[in-house]
């Protein structure tokens, strides 16, 4: 049933009461008005019916529109991951790696918390990248080694 069929019902259901209204205020015999008094009275509980349903209706309503938009942000975030795997890098770290250009490395405590962060490169010999949303720090890249460049010729002393 939809709110139209309900409005028609609730209109008709108004009309009859107040027409057995009129007609209790007109001189009726005694069993007559008892008899339109009983007849109003169970107008009067489908009116109430009528608008608890129409009531539960509305509700019904309001919370399909909640759920249409929680499945068609799951739907959103679900697409988004497609786009994503998790990988294990040359540095030993388990994040998500994108599968499209410009590739790129996502935190994996920030999936979790269905936001993406992209990990940030530190540039340190130690090839760790960083989270700018969490802040915690992966090791993607191997470790490179520091060698030394001393020259022994150079002494500015000499």
């Amino acid at each position: 049933m939809d709110i139209a069929s309900i409005g028609a019902a609730y209109s008709g259901l108004k009309f009859g009461k107040d027409l057995f209204s009129a007609l209790i205020e007109g001189k009726v015999e005694q069993e007559t008005r008892n008899k339109v008094i009983e007849a109003l009275t169970k107008l009067g509980q489908a009116q109430e019916v009528l608008f608890e349903i129409r009531e539960e209706l509305f509700r019904y309503q309001a919370e399909n529109e909640s759920l249409r938009k929680q499945l068609g942000a799951s739907e959103n975030w679900q697409s988004r991951l497609a786009l994503y795997e998790l990988t294990k890098t040359a540095g030993g770290a388990m994040v998500y790696e994108s599968k499209n250009d410009p590739k790129h490395f996502a935190c994996p405590s920030c999936i979790e918390k269905q936001q993406i962060q992209i990990l940030q490169d530190m540039r340190t010999a130690s090839g760790r990248f960083q989270c700018t949303g969490c802040e915690a720090t992966f090791p993607v890249n191997a470790s490179r080694k520091l060698t030394s460049q001393v020259s022994h010729n150079h002494n500015p002393y000499a």
